[in-house]
């Protein structure tokens, strides 16, 4: 699994990072202030129904709210990801002030346990803000540290347990890349910066006998096929216009989409009755994914 600090919005994430889920963190009760303030980005991008559906999800709740740390998952209304982690960081909005913000240890936890949630889900990729905002706010990049440092017990409970995770990648947001760099230099050893998406391989040509792997027979030199790569046409399409990868929808041969690990790849051969498909990537490695699998 591997932990990723990125300068970007969570909310505006592009495609090539589409997260199967986003991580907001409000509060226990799933209030949200008013007038929007803190949680105006989250209302906007959501869309008019974020209120109902919280206050529905409130309803099936124990005592109408969530224990602090505690986390929940949601419809994601407009966002663009599978499904929203709402995440209780702290108490009840008051009627003239928002909530005061989160400790770090908090947001650790919060961390760890959004994370078991996703994993519960079989959730390939999962995106936290820069959480923690609000009234007596530690800095911006000790709380993306926090949330680092949570992902990365999350990581070492697993390893420890000899146990595995659909969660393959996670990113740390911040929209100030100055924070992101801050916080890097605090939790080096736990997260990497977010690096550039790679370039497609040139197409490998047929090449003759040599120490390179070609042989020799009686009857003169034989070439040996090297595997083919993708089209670097229909790649740079394929990165603007395929949609993520999805486990539940049914694919065909030379269909495209993106996924969040692998990026970019193409459909090779569909496993009927084993509901995989062989898909090449842009690395130019084939791998096995599940699809047509019912959520």
């Amino acid at each position: 699994m591997d932990i990723i600090l990125i300068n970007a919005k969570v909310l505006e994430l592009p495609i090539s990072r589409r997260a199967g889920a986003i991580v907001y963190d409000g509060t226990a009760d799933l209030g949200l202030w008013r007038p929007p303030g803190p949680d105006r980005d989250l209302s906007d991008a959501y869309g008019s129904q974020l209120a109902d559906t919280l206050a529905k999800l409130k309803t099936s709740l124990p005592g109408g709210e969530l224990e602090l740390g505690q986390t929940v998952r949601l419809h994601p209304g407009r966002l663009r990801c599978d499904y929203l982690i709402w995440a209780a960081s702290r108490e009840s909005h008051g009627e003239l002030e928002a909530a005061a913000a989160p400790g770090l240890e908090l947001l650790e936890r919060l961390a760890e346990s959004a994370l078991q949630l996703a994993a519960h889900h079989d959730t390939v990729r999962v995106a936290f803000g820069t959480a923690g905002a609000g009234p007596g706010a530690e800095p911006a990049a000790e709380r993306m540290a926090a949330l680092v440092r949570g992902a990365n017990a999350f990581r070492s409970s697993l390893e420890a347990r000899g146990a595995t995770t659909s969660v393959e990648e996670v990113l740390v947001c911040g929209p100030s890349a100055a924070d992101v760099a801050k916080a890097k230099r605090m939790v080096e050893r736990m997260a990497r910066p977010a690096s550039a998406p790679p370039l497609p391989p040139p197409t490998p040509a047929r090449r003759t006998a040599s120490r390179s792997g070609s042989r020799s027979t009686s009857g003169g030199t034989r070439r040996v096929a090297r595997p083919r790569g993708l089209d670097p046409d229909a790649l740079m399409r394929a990165r603007g216009q395929a949609g993520p990868y999805d486990r539940t929808e049914t694919y065909i041969e030379g269909q495209w989409f993106i996924h969040p690990k692998f990026g970019a790849g193409q459909v090779q051969a569909t496993h009927v009755a084993e509901r995989m498909v062989t898909v090449l990537f842009e690395d130019g490695q084939q791998r096995r994914l599940i699809h047509a699998r019912p959520a």
